[in-house]
């Protein structure tokens, strides 16, 4: 565990998003008409199609049934300014890509196109508000043992060959002093273009709360988002060390 908590100058950040989910369902024509109007600010625009699959039960047995495929939403990718949006017909997902700029200028965004969607669409409750950081953790490939740079490694027990080529773990972390979930998955980036002076750990950090926000009081959800992003450090620090921690300064 790392006795750092202060901001990093270049942190490890693949990806930072904002999530959060409402009922009920809004209409996807008022998603067409906010992405109508939100497009020109991305330069890709494509739809989010959700798929059906089932078995239809006859007298002579079950056979697959027709598939289908739904308009839920769109996504939205801007190369100028490393924002992605997804706007479904029960969510909102807006992500910063790396290089990641700081909560403010991931929070800042988000929040305007949340207020933008909110002109299109009828009234609904929040139910699930989330933060989710994917870090690139970039360790030498010289390393002797991963507990030099993780506080939760990876390990063999003793007498069997120490060698390690891939892993994944993944832990779930009930709060409910702060009232939250964490999700925590640590795993090895087998990826085909990983340097070869390089070791790329995944720290994939997955903070939510259940909630129920009304229109009247949507003010929580950036407020809540705030102590997930803080909940979202503490995971983050607690799970790596002081050496490692020396890297992103």
């Amino acid at each position: 565990m790392s006795s750092y908590n202060g901001p990093l100058s270049n942190p490890p950040a693949r990806e930072a998003l904002v999530d959060i989910q409402f009922e009920p369902s809004v209409p996807i024509d008022s998603i067409r008409g906010f992405e109508a109007k939100t497009r020109d600010r991305y330069e890709k625009s494509a739809p989010i199609w959700q798929a059906m699959f089932g078995l239809a039960l006859s007298s002579e047995g079950a056979t697959p049934a027709q598939p289908s495929q739904t308009a839920i939403g769109f996504r939205l990718d801007s190369q100028k300014t490393s924002h992605v949006l997804q706007c479904r017909t029960n969510g909102f997902t807006f992500s910063r890509l790396s290089p990641y700029g700081g909560w403010q200028g991931l929070r800042a965004p988000a929040k305007a196109e949340w207020d933008a969607l909110l002109k299109f669409v009828p009234p609904f409750t929040v139910k699930r508000i989330a933060v989710r950081y994917i870090n690139d953790l970039k360790l030498p490939v010289q390393l002797q043992d991963f507990a030099d740079f993780l506080s939760c490694p990876p390990e063999v027990p003793v007498g069997l060959p120490q060698g390690v080529s891939s892993f994944l773990q993944r832990v779930v972390v009930p709060d409910g002093e702060h009232n939250c979930v964490s999700i925590i998955t640590q795993s090895l980036d087998e990826g085909p273009h990983q340097p070869n002076d390089e070791i790329n750990v995944l720290l994939d950090i997955d903070v939510f709360r259940m909630t129920n926000i009304d229109p009247s009081d949507f003010d929580k959800i950036w407020i809540g988002l705030d102590e997930l992003r803080e909940q979202k450090n503490r995971m983050f620090f607690g799970h790596i060390t002081d050496k490692l921690v020396e890297r992103f300064k």
